[in-house]
């Protein structure tokens, strides 16, 4: 008898899970490191106590189970511009100890969890080569088609003021359950300063990239001087642009030039498309790398520290997923919340292995043209802004993780300052790009606008990985969900296909 074929769906679900299992059973063990030093390589396990030493004077000191927090601290103390001689003394539980001289580097001795990830990485890689070509031929056909500026604007203001609403909504979420449970509140002195020890250096390396927010700045970027500078760098919203104005205007010329172009461009998005479905083949396989690699790396010995804030984050992200957005579906829609539910297992796995809005795009895409019924010209316009401006998950992340540090540095922060904290990560979330790890620093840009110290970042810093994937997965259910409500706005929604 023939086993009935496992959806692809589904395989990339049982792909993240047993990724879970086999990063746990494989993971980077926790007691052991491995030392580059003047006189050799050495793995190191099991240590009680691990002191940094500049000019033979104890820096600071670590225990056993602070390995993250130890490989953290030497990226920058290693790496320290000054002559000093750099030592590490190691003492073991027995009593004994050893001291390694003029250490280079300390790392963790990798799994075979790890190891497996450049499978995963080539799936992300291939995605994003899709994604900017295929923006740019959907968008051009979809433009055409939408005949006129006129047009294009009322679609376009519909987008933009649904994706405010959303994030207005998350945003406010995420201050409403931060002022509810009070995170911060509960971290121990001793946990702070550890903490912003081990996290320093990667923090003042965000705070020194100097991010600010210039809303007309902003504008004016959106226009591009090079539309090829813009391809080749992943700029969206440059790319959106010039990608409207050609579609446009090969509707304003002769029919017999310009219907050669658009079928260019057409049969280019066709293409994507299919390499799409094809380059599918493989994602239970490469989510499978990418979640082991993730779980072996970081395990969830890190969440300890920061339970809570973790915890708050994430019933943030179930808020705005579960209950914010159901609620807009029914408002603004007729279609079923479990059917649209059911499109999106697809767009949700890879959009939580990759970490990546702009990863996912072209999975989004596929799903909203070929299963939630949304045309193209609608689809190739909201989807591609979507990505771009569109952040609602990272919008609520950064409101909390501001609430939260404030609270850790004993800030009171008053209405106005938490509308201000509204206000800021609106304009930080339209500016962020679709990329893993962008979040945290467009959150300095919050912190500077209350008040609050920016080096705070360091406090969160080692759970922002794991829970930059919890909060991809919100921000691309978003853009489906604003396909369906603008294509329902124009009369154009067609039937929900689910996949047999």
């Amino acid at each position: 008898m023939r086993l009935p074929r496992v959806k692809l769906h589904n395989q990339i679900i049982i792909g993240l899970l047993l990724g879970v299992f086999f990063g746990a059973i494989f993971s980077v063990n926790p007691y052991k490191i491995s030392l580059k030093y003047k006189s050799g390589e050495e793995v190191v396990s099991y240590w009680s106590e691990i002191i940094f030493l500049k000019d033979s004077l104890p820096q600071i000191t670590f225990n056993s189970n602070e390995q993250t927090q130890i490989i953290k601290y030497s990226k920058g103390f290693l790496t320290l511009p000054d002559k000093s001689q750099k030592n590490i003394l190691i003492k073991y539980p027995d009593g004994t100890s050893k001291l390694y001289e003029d250490v280079t580097v300390i790392d963790k001795v990798k799994s075979i969890g790890v190891l497996l990830r450049p499978i995963g990485d080539i799936f992300i890689r291939l995605l994003n080569m899709i994604a900017i070509p295929l923006v740019l031929a959907s968008l051009i056909v979809g433009a055409a088609s939408l005949s006129d500026l006129k047009h294009v604007a009322k679609i376009g203001g519909k987008t933009i003021a649904f994706y405010f609403m959303t994030a207005i909504i998350a945003i406010s979420a995420g201050l409403l359950i931060s002022n509810i449970l009070q995170p911060g509140y509960f971290m121990a002195v001793e946990t702070k300063e550890k903490l912003l020890v081990a996290f320093q250096e990667e923090a003042r390396s965000k705070i020194e990239q100097n991010v600010s927010i210039n809303i007309i700045d902003f504008l004016v970027n959106i226009v591009p001087k090079n539309p090829f500078y813009a391809i080749a760098n992943g700029e969206f919203l440059p790319i959106v642009f010039f990608s409207i104005m050609i579609g446009v205007f090969l509707t304003q010329i002769p029919q017999n030039k310009s219907q050669p172009v658009i079928n260019f461009f057409e049969g280019i998005s066709d293409a994507l498309i299919l390499m799409v479905n094809k380059i599918m083949y493989i994602a239970p396989y490469a989510v499978f790398t990418l979640i082991s690699a993730t779980v072996a790396e970081f395990g969830f010995n890190i969440l300890q520290s920061l339970l809570l804030y973790s915890t708050t984050v994430i019933i943030g992200l179930i808020f705005i997923t579960f209950i914010e957005y159901p609620a807009l579906l029914k408002i603004f829609t007729n279609i079923s919340i479990k059917d649209f539910f059911s499109t999106q297992k697809k767009v949700i796995a890879v959009a939580f292995s990759t970490s990546s809005s702009a990863a996912t795009l072209p999975v989004t895409m596929e799903i909203c043209e070929k299963n939630l019924g949304v045309p193209n010209k609608i689809a190739s316009f909201v989807l591609p802004l979507g990505t771009t401006i569109n952040m609602d998950g990272t919008a609520l992340y950064q409101a909390v993780a501001a609430m939260f540090i404030a609270q850790v540095y004993g800030f009171d922060l008053s209405v106005t300052q938490q509308i201000t904290i509204v206000i800021t990560a609106v304009l930080a979330a339209i500016g962020t790009a679709p990329v893993p790890g962008i979040g945290l620093i467009m959150l300095i840009v919050i912190l500077r606008s209350v008040g609050v110290p920016e080096e705070g970042i360091a406090l969160i810093i080692g759970v922002d990985r794991l829970l930059d994937m919890c909060r991809t997965v919100p921000n691309v259910i978003a853009d489906s969900l604003a396909c369906v409500v603008i294509a329902k706005s124009e009369g154009e929604l067609g039937p929900i296909i689910l996949d047999n």
